[in-house]
């Protein structure tokens, strides 16, 4: 039996006793892309990975995590320096590659963990066509800030918007991760070009919308923040985190618990 929690660390016969062991899988899925003048431009990959990193390590061998999906589709951020996107298709054919090489392994539970806001219309596609085109596996996405909005919500000072881009949320989260490469100094308050008046959101402001749409970034932005980063806090984000950590691990055990039947084919055949 491999105790390690993390796929690059494993052998490939580790890998094997991973499978047999029944592992939800994790795929953390980000992007590179500008945050404001003040955090780095890696900022969904590194909150992304150490999520589902403590995630596997307090499964109790119940989960794996892969290495991340460094790259997302990002067209509409491409204004500002930093921002590196993948064409939609792309994006969508290698993250299926990614579950579709977990599945042929023997992997029967997989989850992408996506923490970038344009990828996550593509990562639900993407888990679909897993389990479409594979059918001893049962594929599924989550984005992490959904997973702990309830805890992300209760700490945030900032209001309607608080939790956007480059704001109270991502910048709390990532002073409790790495608070080294945080410029608190540079840090600047920005509530983008309306987007949308109360009926384009449900009440709870839980980024659960009702109209979609993504203008480009430079249309409504200066500085490439969207909210409250100057109440940023590493307390608020060690809340935030650890909310989410709980969550997701109880997401990964239910998922976990979910059956893989055969088919059944109910068409007549003519």
């Amino acid at each position: 039996m491999t105790t390690k929690h993390l796929y690059a660390d494993m052998t490939w016969p580790e890998v094997n006793e991973a499978v047999k062991q029944e592992r939800v899988v994790l795929i953390p899925v980000g992007a590179i892309e500008q945050h404001g003048y003040h955090l780095p431009v890696d900022v969904d990959n590194v909150i992304a990975v150490h999520i589902c990193d403590e995630v596997a390590k307090r499964s109790e061998n119940k989960v794996v995590t892969m290495p991340p999906i460094h790259y997302g589709y990002n067209d509409h951020n491409m204004d500002f320096p930093g921002t590196i996107s993948i064409k939609m298709q792309h994006f969508i054919d290698y993250c299926v590659d990614v579950g579709t090489s977990l599945a042929s392994q023997g992997f029967k539970h997989i989850l992408y963990v996506n923490a970038h806001g344009s990828n996550a219309p593509l990562c639900d596609l993407i888990s679909r066509r897993v389990t479409v085109e594979n059918e001893t596996c049962l594929a599924g996405s989550v984005n992490h800030w959904q997973v702990g909005w309830d805890v992300i919500a209760s700490v945030l000072e900032g209001g309607p918007y608080a939790a956007d881009h480059a704001c109270e949320w991502e910048t709390s989260e990532y002073l409790y991760i790495d608070p080294s490469k945080v410029q608190m100094d540079k840090a600047v308050d920005e509530i983008p070009a309306h987007r949308g008046g109360p009926r384009w959101l449900y009440p709870d402001l839980s980024d659960s919308r009702k109209v979609f749409f993504m203008n480009y970034w430079s249309r409504m932005n200066v500085s490439g923040v969207a909210g409250t980063p100057t109440l940023a806090t590493a307390e608020k984000g060690k809340a935030m985190v650890e909310g989410t950590i709980e969550r997701l691990l109880t997401i990964a055990s239910e998922f976990r618990d979910i059956e893989i039947v055969p088919r059944i084919d109910y068409r007549v055949k003519v």
